[in-house]
């Protein structure tokens, strides 16, 4: 956990299979195959058939290449949710330094000098980084949907493309809160806006997801065109640039306008980034 309150890096939408076991409460060793929802650097969010309460500790296992594994400790810090196929926990990794997901999750002070984000990896190495996306960065992948930058793996420049994860098939669900918390909306220090059509997905609870046009970003937030009106005030969700079927990066902004296109039958809307209180998981 954060002590300043609040999340300690981004959260990626990505299904990777993991391998859970537990001794239950009559000591029985249990071990099943799970799916993660959403991964962070000190956490995630997975899917277990089995009932469990939060504080019991599990022993989480990746397969790497070849006949490799990586083995964590993990602890349920909350059931968040359930469907028909089993409970959905928000797990806190015990040792979180040991990169566990094999992504590498920046500084999350460094989130407020982007303009978006997303999670890509190196063209030699495959290596997985949550990158955070400049103007350069950003008209580069718009263009030519990839980016130069510097490897620490390779210890070399590579071209970077978008990371799509083989599991993810279908829309996930957003995580519900468990209760309602605070939120502050990003400070107003540097609005220069660059232009760029993109996609971004948007993201609102109870409704289906749409993919809406971008057509600027700034370090504060995005405006996007979009066939649903969202109304003045009210919070979604977006991820920015997107791509489907790819590991998205939602990140809560609140709609600061929003304007009827007559002529187009559209909406256009101004939103600002929202910095989240520290959610399960992190």
């Amino acid at each position: 956990m954060t002590t300043d309150g609040y999340r300690q890096s981004d959260r990626v939408n990505v299904r990777m299979p993991v391998e859970a076991s537990w001794i239950a409460s009559g000591g029985t060793a249990v071990k099943q195959t799970a799916q993660t929802l959403l991964v962070s650097r000190n956490g995630g969010v997975v899917r277990l058939t089995e009932k469990l309460l939060p504080g019991h500790e599990l022993t989480l296992r990746r397969q790497q290449d070849g006949d490799g594994y990586k083995v964590a400790r993990a602890r349920v810090v909350a059931e968040i949710d359930c469907d028909s196929e089993g409970f959905i926990y928000a797990l806190n990794l015990l040792e979180p330094r040991i990169d566990f997901w094999d992504i590498d999750f920046p500084a999350p002070h460094k989130s407020e000098e982007a303009l978006a984000r997303l999670l890509m990896e190196c063209g030699f190495c495959q290596r997985r980084e949550v990158v955070y996306l400049n103007e350069a960065d950003l008209k580069s992948f718009e263009i030519r949907k990839c980016v130069a930058r510097h490897c620490k793996q390779c210890d070399s420049p590579a071209i970077w493309i978008e990371a799509v994860s083989e599991a993810l098939r279908r829309d996930l669900e957003p995580v519900r809160p468990t209760e309602p918390q605070k939120e502050r909306v990003v400070p107003r220090r540097n609005r220069t806006r660059v232009k760029a059509r993109v996609l971004a997905c948007i993201r609102r609870r109870g409704f289906q997801e749409e993919v809406a046009v971008c057509e600027d970003l700034s370090k504060g937030g995005i405006s996007f065109r979009s066939r649903n009106e969202y109304p003045e005030g009210s919070r979604v969700e977006v991820a920015v640039p997107f791509t489907p079927g790819s590991s998205a990066i939602f990140v809560p902004i609140r709609i600061v306008f929003s304007q009827r296109i007559a002529t187009a039958g559209l909406f256009r809307h101004g939103a600002a980034y929202i910095k989240p209180p520290i959610d399960f998981g992190d």
